[in-house]
Protein backbone atom coordinates (compact mmCIF):
# COMPACT_ATOMS: atom_id res chain seq x y z
CA UNK A 1 0.00 0.00 0.00
CA UNK A 2 2.37 2.22 0.42
CA UNK A 3 3.50 2.20 -3.19
CA UNK A 4 0.16 3.02 -4.33
CA UNK A 5 -0.05 5.89 -1.50
CA UNK A 6 3.63 7.25 -3.36
CA UNK A 7 1.39 7.03 -6.52
CA UNK A 8 -1.47 8.77 -4.73
CA UNK A 9 0.74 11.81 -3.33
CA UNK A 10 2.61 12.44 -6.80
CA UNK A 11 -1.01 12.93 -8.29
CA UNK A 12 -2.45 15.33 -5.78
CA UNK A 13 0.85 17.17 -6.09
CA UNK A 14 0.25 17.21 -9.71
CA UNK A 15 -3.18 18.20 -8.62
CA UNK A 16 -2.29 20.83 -7.12
CA UNK A 17 0.57 22.12 -9.24
CA UNK A 18 -1.93 22.44 -12.44
CA UNK A 19 -4.73 24.19 -9.87
CA UNK A 20 -5.64 26.84 -12.29
CA UNK A 21 -6.14 24.57 -15.19
CA UNK A 22 -9.15 22.62 -13.13
CA UNK A 23 -9.80 25.72 -11.88
CA UNK A 24 -10.71 26.33 -15.59
CA UNK A 25 -12.24 23.95 -16.59
CA UNK A 26 -15.98 23.78 -16.87
CA UNK A 27 -16.85 20.78 -18.92
CA UNK A 28 -14.85 17.58 -20.80
CA UNK A 29 -14.41 19.73 -23.79
CA UNK A 30 -11.41 21.38 -22.84
CA UNK A 31 -8.38 19.87 -23.77
CA UNK A 32 -6.93 19.66 -20.15
CA UNK A 33 -9.75 17.20 -19.08
CA UNK A 34 -8.42 14.48 -21.25
CA UNK A 35 -4.44 15.51 -19.64
CA UNK A 36 -6.12 15.61 -16.36
CA UNK A 37 -8.09 12.21 -16.78
CA UNK A 38 -4.73 10.48 -18.14
CA UNK A 39 -3.14 11.45 -15.01
CA UNK A 40 -5.80 9.89 -13.04
CA UNK A 41 -5.67 6.83 -15.25
CA UNK A 42 -2.13 6.15 -13.46
CA UNK A 43 -3.49 4.95 -10.85
CA UNK A 44 -6.06 2.76 -12.21
CA UNK A 45 -8.04 2.37 -15.89
CA UNK A 46 -10.91 2.08 -14.60
CA UNK A 47 -11.07 5.64 -12.44
CA UNK A 48 -12.76 8.88 -13.96
CA UNK A 49 -13.50 12.10 -13.09
CA UNK A 50 -16.78 14.37 -12.25
CA UNK A 51 -16.15 18.02 -11.58
CA UNK A 52 -19.24 20.62 -10.94
CA UNK A 53 -19.55 23.77 -12.78
CA UNK A 54 -17.86 27.34 -11.30
CA UNK A 55 -20.51 28.56 -9.03
CA UNK A 56 -20.81 30.31 -5.64
CA UNK A 57 -20.51 27.16 -4.09
CA UNK A 58 -17.37 24.68 -3.50
CA UNK A 59 -16.29 22.90 -6.69
CA UNK A 60 -16.75 19.71 -6.38
CA UNK A 61 -14.08 17.24 -7.64
CA UNK A 62 -16.05 13.64 -7.81
CA UNK A 63 -13.64 10.25 -8.47
CA UNK A 64 -15.68 7.53 -9.58
CA UNK A 65 -14.76 4.22 -10.71
CA UNK A 66 -17.48 3.92 -13.00
CA UNK A 67 -19.39 0.94 -10.83
CA UNK A 68 -16.29 -1.42 -11.16
CA UNK A 69 -16.33 -2.30 -7.51
CA UNK A 70 -13.07 -3.75 -7.59
CA UNK A 71 -11.23 0.05 -7.52
CA UNK A 72 -13.46 1.26 -5.02
CA UNK A 73 -10.98 1.27 -2.08
CA UNK A 74 -8.54 2.70 -4.50
CA UNK A 75 -10.82 5.83 -4.58
CA UNK A 76 -10.99 6.07 -0.98
CA UNK A 77 -7.68 5.83 -0.32
CA UNK A 78 -7.34 8.85 -2.99
CA UNK A 79 -9.89 10.91 -1.98
CA UNK A 80 -9.30 10.54 2.11
CA UNK A 81 -5.56 11.85 1.03
CA UNK A 82 -6.76 14.68 -0.88
CA UNK A 83 -5.24 17.94 -0.15
CA UNK A 84 -7.10 20.40 1.81
CA UNK A 85 -7.80 23.09 -0.99
CA UNK A 86 -10.21 26.27 -0.16
CA UNK A 87 -13.08 25.77 -2.27
CA UNK A 88 -12.81 22.79 -3.46
CA UNK A 89 -14.38 19.33 -2.11
CA UNK A 90 -12.90 15.95 -3.02
CA UNK A 91 -15.72 12.73 -3.14
CA UNK A 92 -14.88 9.31 -3.26
CA UNK A 93 -17.49 8.20 -5.60
CA UNK A 94 -20.89 9.69 -7.34
CA UNK A 95 -22.93 10.64 -4.39
CA UNK A 96 -27.10 9.47 -4.28
CA UNK A 97 -28.77 12.45 -6.59
CA UNK A 98 -31.90 10.70 -6.86
CA UNK A 99 -34.37 10.14 -9.65
CA UNK A 100 -35.77 13.53 -10.25
CA UNK A 101 -34.07 14.35 -13.64
CA UNK A 102 -33.79 13.22 -17.13
CA UNK A 103 -30.74 11.88 -19.26
CA UNK A 104 -29.77 11.75 -23.16
CA UNK A 105 -27.93 8.98 -24.43
CA UNK A 106 -27.29 9.09 -28.13
CA UNK A 107 -29.66 11.44 -28.50
CA UNK A 108 -32.05 9.78 -27.24
CA UNK A 109 -34.36 11.37 -23.75
CA UNK A 110 -34.61 8.56 -20.73
CA UNK A 111 -37.30 10.11 -17.90
CA UNK A 112 -36.66 7.78 -15.54
CA UNK A 113 -39.92 9.46 -13.68
CA UNK A 114 -41.46 7.11 -15.81
CA UNK A 115 -40.11 4.23 -15.56
CA UNK A 116 -40.96 1.03 -13.42
CA UNK A 117 -38.91 -2.11 -12.36
CA UNK A 118 -39.83 -5.54 -11.93
CA UNK A 119 -37.71 -7.15 -8.96
CA UNK A 120 -36.32 -10.52 -10.36
CA UNK A 121 -35.28 -12.25 -7.06
CA UNK A 122 -33.62 -16.13 -7.22
CA UNK A 123 -34.99 -18.47 -4.92
CA UNK A 124 -31.51 -20.06 -4.70
CA UNK A 125 -29.06 -17.01 -4.07
CA UNK A 126 -32.44 -14.68 -2.21
CA UNK A 127 -29.48 -12.29 -1.43
CA UNK A 128 -29.09 -10.85 -5.05
CA UNK A 129 -31.38 -8.25 -6.18
CA UNK A 130 -32.62 -8.69 -10.32
CA UNK A 131 -33.94 -5.79 -12.30
CA UNK A 132 -36.36 -5.82 -15.01
CA UNK A 133 -36.94 -2.10 -16.20
CA UNK A 134 -40.10 -1.24 -18.13
CA UNK A 135 -38.97 1.55 -20.22
CA UNK A 136 -41.62 4.02 -22.17
CA UNK A 137 -41.06 4.06 -25.86
CA UNK A 138 -38.79 0.73 -25.66
CA UNK A 139 -38.15 -1.35 -28.89
CA UNK A 140 -35.48 -3.81 -29.24
CA UNK A 141 -33.62 -1.71 -31.79
CA UNK A 142 -33.22 0.56 -28.87
CA UNK A 143 -32.25 -1.85 -26.35
CA UNK A 144 -28.38 -1.32 -26.25
CA UNK A 145 -28.77 2.33 -25.55
CA UNK A 146 -32.02 1.83 -23.04
CA UNK A 147 -29.48 -0.40 -21.18
CA UNK A 148 -26.58 2.01 -20.71
CA UNK A 149 -29.09 4.83 -19.94
CA UNK A 150 -30.69 2.62 -17.55
CA UNK A 151 -27.33 2.07 -15.77
CA UNK A 152 -26.63 5.66 -15.97
CA UNK A 153 -29.81 6.58 -14.10
CA UNK A 154 -29.29 3.96 -11.63
CA UNK A 155 -25.91 4.81 -10.46
CA UNK A 156 -26.49 8.58 -10.43
CA UNK A 157 -29.94 8.49 -8.49
CA UNK A 158 -28.64 5.51 -6.43
CA UNK A 159 -24.71 6.43 -5.91
CA UNK A 160 -22.20 4.35 -7.39
CA UNK A 161 -21.74 2.37 -4.28
CA UNK A 162 -25.68 1.26 -3.96
CA UNK A 163 -25.63 0.67 -7.53
CA UNK A 164 -22.46 -1.45 -7.56
CA UNK A 165 -23.39 -3.49 -4.86
CA UNK A 166 -26.91 -3.80 -3.79
CA UNK A 167 -28.50 -4.44 -7.57
CA UNK A 168 -26.44 -7.83 -9.33
CA UNK A 169 -28.45 -8.13 -12.74
CA UNK A 170 -30.33 -5.38 -15.13
CA UNK A 171 -32.39 -6.00 -18.08
CA UNK A 172 -35.11 -3.60 -19.84
CA UNK A 173 -38.21 -4.35 -21.55
CA UNK A 174 -40.96 -2.41 -22.88
CA UNK A 175 -42.92 -0.59 -20.10
CA UNK A 176 -46.43 -2.80 -19.92
CA UNK A 177 -49.62 -0.88 -20.36
CA UNK A 178 -50.48 -1.28 -16.86
CA UNK A 179 -47.50 -1.98 -14.94
CA UNK A 180 -48.98 -2.28 -11.48
CA UNK A 181 -50.85 -5.29 -11.81
CA UNK A 182 -47.92 -6.89 -13.37
CA UNK A 183 -45.86 -6.79 -10.19
CA UNK A 184 -44.23 -3.54 -11.35
CA UNK A 185 -43.15 -0.46 -8.86
CA UNK A 186 -42.53 2.81 -9.88
CA UNK A 187 -38.52 3.36 -10.54
CA UNK A 188 -38.37 6.23 -7.59
CA UNK A 189 -39.06 3.39 -4.91
CA UNK A 190 -36.01 1.65 -5.64
CA UNK A 191 -34.37 2.82 -2.61
CA UNK A 192 -37.19 2.04 -0.65
CA UNK A 193 -37.79 -1.57 -2.09
CA UNK A 194 -33.70 -2.16 -1.93
CA UNK A 195 -33.73 -1.47 2.05
CA UNK A 196 -36.69 -3.59 2.53
CA UNK A 197 -34.90 -6.60 1.09
CA UNK A 198 -32.33 -6.20 3.16
CA UNK A 199 -33.97 -5.77 6.33
CA UNK A 200 -36.07 -9.23 4.62
CA UNK A 201 -32.98 -11.29 4.71
CA UNK A 202 -31.51 -9.82 7.70
CA UNK A 203 -34.51 -10.93 9.70
CA UNK A 204 -34.79 -14.56 7.76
Amino acid sequence: MTESHEAIDEFWRWFEAHLSDFTALTDSTGGFWDVALAALKRLDKHLWFEMSRPDDDDREFIVTAEGHKEAFPLVEALVARAPKIGGWQFIALKPPMGFDFETTYEGILFDPRAMWFLPLNSSSRPEELGLRIGVPNYTPALKRQAGNAVLVILDTALGERAAALDIQHVEVSALPPSPESEGYIELHELPNYIEWLKRRIRNA
